[in-house]
C-alpha cells in the first residue's frame, strides 16, 4: 500500500489484541471503550465525534429513507411472506444507516481491521471495508441472530409434538401464544392471575436435546410453556424461492453502499428464512389446535415475533402488540423519518391488529388503519419514603444510546455523544451543594460502567452503577430523571417525576420542553439544557424549586392515562378473549 494505513479500533478487545501500529499509521477508535483503552495503552488515537457530525446524521436519514423506497416499489409485487417483507425492510433500514455512518466517520483508506474471526485484515477499499467490519458489527447485536436448527429424525419430532400439543389441548385451559415467556409491563403475571398459560413458540437448536427439551415441556405445568418448532430444510423450494426473491431485491437498490451491505447479509437472510417459514406455517397449525385466541409480543419486529404475527394471522387469532418503547410524534421532518419507520415497524403495520399502548402520546399519531388502538394504564411503585425538608435533589441519569449494531440516527445519541453528555453532567453536579447523581449504565461493547468510570474518576456527589436494581424502583426513589431520548423519560413523567432532557446533541428534543430553570416553583414537567454551561443553573434551579414545593409528585396529564383507563389485568382478558374486528376494543 502506497498511503498510510489507518487502524481502526472498534472496542477494548481491538486494542488488546492488536499488534503493534505499523510506521506512520493513525489510529481511530469507533467506540469509547477503545478510545480509552487505547489510551491506557499509551495509543495516540482520534475518535469519531468529529467526523460524525449533525450532517452525518442528515446523510444517514436521507439514505436510509432512499433506501427504504427501493425497497418497497421492489418488493410490492415480490410475494414475499408479510413477515419476511417486514424484517428484510428492517434489515435494510439498519444496513443503510450503518453504511453511511462508517462512510461518515472514517478517514479515507487503506485500514487495518478486525475481521468477524478475530483476524487483522487490511482493506484497501470501501467493499473490502464492508465485508471484513459488517459481519463483525451484526455478530453483536441481538436482532441478527436467531439460533435454529433441525433436529434428529424431524419426522419423529414432529410427530411426538403434534401428540404433546394434543395432550395439551385436551387437558383444556387459555393459551396466549408470544415468541418469549418474558412479557413485559406486569402482563406475564396478569395472564397467570387469569389462569392463562403463554404457548411460547421458538426454533429447535438441532441436536438430541431437543427430545430431551421436548420431554421436559410436555410435563411443563407452569405459566409459560415453550413449543419449539424445527425450521425447513435450507434446500427446501419455498426457503430457496424466498432467498431468491431477497437477492433479487438487492439488485434493485439505487445505492451502491446499501447495495454491498445487502449482499453481504444473505448468510443471515439463509439462516433465518428457514426458522421464520417454518414458524408462520407450523406455529398456526399450533394455535389452532391450542384454541389459542390470540398472539402477544412487545414489538412485532423482531424475527420470530413477525413469523408469530403472520401464523397467528392465519389461525385466525388476535394479533395484539404491547409496545414498551416511547415513540411521540414528532414536528421535525428529520426526527419524524426515523420515529415513523420506527413506529412503524414495531407497533403499527399489517402483522397487528391490535396496538396496546401505555403512552398517551403515541396514541397521537397516525394509525393509517393498520391497527385498533387499546390504551393500557400501567402500574407504578412508589418512592420507598417522601421527602424530608434539606434532603439533596436524587438525580437519576438513565439515558441510553445507540450501539453500532442497531444504529439508527439523529433522535438517539451515538456512544460518543453519550458519554459527553454525562461528563458534562458529572461536571455540573460536582460544582453543586445539594444535589446527588446517580449514573445508570446498561452494559454494551461500545460502553459499560468500567468506561464511564474511566472518563469520569472520581466525582463528587456522583456514583456509578449497572442495572443489578430494577430500574422503576430506582427511578422511585429518585427526584429527576435525566435523559436524552428515551422510554424511561416517559415512564418517569407517568410516575409523577420531573424530567431534564439533556445530552451533548441538540438535534432533537423527545417532548416539548421549558428551557429556563424553573423561578420558585416548579412549573413544568419537562425541562430541557441545550448547551453544558446551562447545566448547573438549571439543575440549582429545579433543586431549590423542589425544596419549596415539597414532594409534589403527580403525573403530567399529557402523558398519563386517567384512572378510568383499563390497566394491564384488563389487557390479559382481552387476549383471553379478544373482541371481534368488528367491535369497538373498548368504549
Amino acid at each position: 500500500m502506497d498511503k498510510a494505513v489507518t487502524v481502526v479500533f472498534f472496542d477494548r478487545e481491538d486494542v488488546l489484541l492488536a499488534p503493534p501500529l505499523p510506521a506512520g499509521a493513525a489510529a481511530v477508535a469507533l467506540s469509547p471503550s477503545a478510545l480509552f483503552a487505547a489510551r491506557e495503552a499509551g495509543i495516540a488515537v482520534q475518535g469519531t465525534i468529529p467526523a460524525f457530525s449533525r450532517q452525518g446524521h442528515e446523510k444517514c436519514v436521507a439514505a436510509a429513507g432512499a433506501a427504504l423506497r427501493d425497497f418497497d416499489g421492489a418488493a410490492a409485487s415480490a410475494g414475499l411472506p408479510p413477515s419476511v417483507a417486514l424484517m428484510a425492510r428492517q434489515s435494510l433500514w439498519g444496513h443503510a444507516s450503518l453504511v453511511h455512518r462508517l462512510h461518515e466517520t472514517l478517514p479515507p483508506g487503506p485500514w487495518r481491521v478486525r475481521n468477524r474471526s478475530g483476524a487483522w485484515v487490511e482493506a484497501d477499499d470501501w467493499a473490502a471495508l464492508h465485508h471484513a467490519m459488517l459481519p463483525r458489527i451484526w455478530s453483536y447485536g441481538q436482532a441478527h441472530f436467531i439460533a435454529g436448527a433441525r433436529p434428529p429424525w424431524p419426522w419423529l419430532y414432529a410427530w411426538l409434538s403434534s401428540t404433546s400439543v394434543r395432550v395439551a389441548s385436551g387437558l383444556g385451559g387459555k393459551w396466549v401464544a408470544a415468541p418469549s415467556p418474558k412479557l413485559k409491563n406486569g402482563l406475564r403475571q396478569a395472564l397467570k392471575n387469569e389462569g392463562a398459560t403463554i404457548a411460547v413458540f421458538q426454533p429447535t437448536k438441532g441436536a438430541w436435546n431437543d427430545y430431551a427439551d421436548l420431554f421436559r415441556e410436555h410435563q411443563n405445568r407452569g405459566p409459560a410453556r415453550t413449543f419449539a418448532i424445527p425450521p425447513l430444510h435450507p434446500d427446501a423450494p419455498r426457503v430457496r424461492q424466498v432467498l431468491a426473491t431477497l437477492e433479487a431485491i438487492g439488485q434493485a437498490l439505487g445505492d451502491e453502499k446499501v447495495r454491498s451491505a445487502w449482499k453481504l447479509y444473505q448468510p443471515y437472510f439463509a439462516q433465518v428464512i428457514p426458522v421464520m417459514l417454518a414458524i408462520t406455517a407450523r406455529g398456526g397449525e399450533l394455535m389452532r389446535m391450542l384454541a389459542a385466541p390470540s398472539a402477544t409480543s412487545y414489538e412485532a419486529n423482531s424475527w420470530i415475533s413477525a413469523s408469530l404475527m403472520e401464523a397467528a394471522g392465519n389461525a385466525g387469532a388476535a394479533r395484539v402488540i404491547f409496545n414498551h418503547n416511547s415513540n411521540p410524534p414528532s414536528e421535525s421532518p428529520t426526527a419524524a423519518a426515523v420515529l415513523d419507520v420506527l413506529f412503524s415497524q414495531r407497533t403499527c403495520n399489517r402483522l397487528v391488529d391490535v396496538a396496546a399502548l401505555w403512552s398517551p402520546v403515541t396514541g397521537k399519531r397516525e394509525f393509517h388503519g393498520m391497527a385498533r388502538k387499546y390504551d393500557v394504564r400501567l402500574a407504578y411503585p412508589t418512592a420507598p419514603k417522601r421527602r424530608q425538608p434539606g434532603e439533596p435533589l436524587r438525580i437519576l441519569h438513565a439515558g441510553n444510546y445507540q450501539n453500532w449494531s442497531d444504529f439508527f440516527p439523529w433522535i438517539a445519541e451515538t456512544a460518543d455523544e453519550y458519554m459527553d453528555g454525562l461528563s458534562a453532567l458529572a461536571d455540573a453536579v460536582e460544582q453543586l451543594d445539594g444535589v446527588e447523581l446517580t449514573i445508570r449504565v446498561r452494559p454494551k461493547r461500545e460502553v459499560d460502567s468500567q468506561v464511564v468510570l474511566s472518563r469520569l474518576g472520581h466525582r463528587r456527589n456522583v456514583v456509578v452503577c449497572g442495572v443489578e436494581q430494577e430500574f422503576l424502583e430506582q427511578l422511585a426513589d429518585s427526584d429527576l430523571l435525566v435523559a436524552h431520548f428515551s422510554t424511561t423519560v416517559e415512564q418517569a413523567l407517568q410516575m409523577g417525576k420531573h424530567v431534564l432532557l439533556w445530552g451533548s446533541a441538540d438535534r432533537y428534543t423527545q417532548f416539548p420542553a421549558q428551557e429556563a430553570p424553573p423561578a420558585g416553583t416548579l412549573n413544568d414537567s419537562v425541562y430541557a439544557v441545550r448547551d453544558a454551561a446551562a447545566l448547573p443553573a438549571m439543575l440549582a434551579g429545579i433543586r431549590d424549586a423542589m425544596r419549596a414545593s415539597g414532594d409534589g409528585e403527580r403525573p403530567a396529564a399529557a402523558y398519563a392515562f386517567d384512572a378510568a383507563t383499563p390497566g394491564v389485568a384488563q389487557l390479559a382478558s382481552f387476549l383471553i378473549n379478544p373482541i371481534a374486528p368488528t367491535e369497538a376494543v373498548h368504549p
